[in-house]
């Protein structure tokens, strides 16, 4: 599966010698962070607990039991597994209810990289059941591996689940870069070896500060992703006061839907 040549067509992936691209799916691929948190919130709510968007949005990529254990170990608040399990059932219930779309643009995007010859990977720490509510066949066929949770012992933070997409494409880590919204993807990105590019789709760039590459939306990472000019500074502030404290990104980011 290894690609002997560069392809072309993207400017900043030719000049740094990328021949793969990671996608997150939450946040990344699919417009849920508001539907993710709402969800949270309202399974958090019938227990007893108050949490923020920033909270959740921070370990987001882990999967939820772990997440809600550890929000219930930070509050010294004692839960049994078996409660656990139903609150993950129910808060899969509750955010598909709330539903979602994809962000407008991305599919094309996809379509344009496979056909400049990019080898292109999913990775999410969602459980396979929560995404085939989305992904249908013919669009998990524009992904040469898709890993979710069930495909992996240790979910991000741990590398796994990029060091398995890696493996998978045949190259090296450092030509695979990975487009993430979170801390956790980002930290599981590095340890795999592969650089990362964050989009402020959820959170603020400060949040995200250990990226390579940070861009505050979509068309930021086309532009990007297409600019000769790939440098760090110029992309860290490609919006005027997007990352900062009174960014609109802190708190439950706006719905947008679109096209596949």
């Amino acid at each position: 599966m290894t690609t002997k040549t560069q392809p072309r067509g993207f400017s900043f992936c030719e000049a740094n010698g990328f021949r793969a691209l990671i996608f997150d799916w939450d946040g990344v691929l699919l417009d849920s962070g508001r539907a993710y948190y709402l969800g949270y919130e309202r399974v958090l709510e019938e227990a007893g607990i108050a949490t923020s968007p920033r909270e959740i949005y921070l370990r987001e990529g882990q999967p939820t039991r772990q997440l809600l254990a550890h929000l219930f170990a930070a509050r010294r608040i004692p839960v049994s597994e078996p409660r656990i399990r139903a609150m993950v059932d129910r808060r899969r219930q509750y955010q598909a209810a709330i539903g979602c779309d994809f962000f407008p643009g991305v599919w094309k995007l996809l379509s344009e990289l496979r056909a400049a010859g990019y080898k292109l990977a999913m990775v999410t720490g969602s459980s396979r059941q929560s995404v085939e509510r989305l992904l249908t066949k013919e669009l998990e066929s524009r992904f040469d591996v898709v890993i979710t949770a069930d495909d992996v012992k240790q979910p991000k933070p741990n590398p796994e689940p990029f060091r398995l997409a890696v493996e998978t494409s045949g190259l090296e880590p450092r030509q695979c870069v990975v487009v993430e919204n979170a801390p956790f993807g980002i930290e599981a990105a590095h340890g795999a070896g592969c650089p990362a590019i964050a989009i402020c789709t959820t959170l603020v760039a400060d949040d995200l500060k250990q990226a390579d590459w940070i861009v505050p939306d979509h068309e930021a990472l086309q532009l990007l992703l297409r600019s000769e000019e790939a440098t760090r500074s110029r992309f860290r502030s490609a919006a005027p006061g997007y990352g900062s404290a009174g960014s609109s990104a802190a708190s439950l980011p706006r719905q947008n839907h679109g096209n596949h």
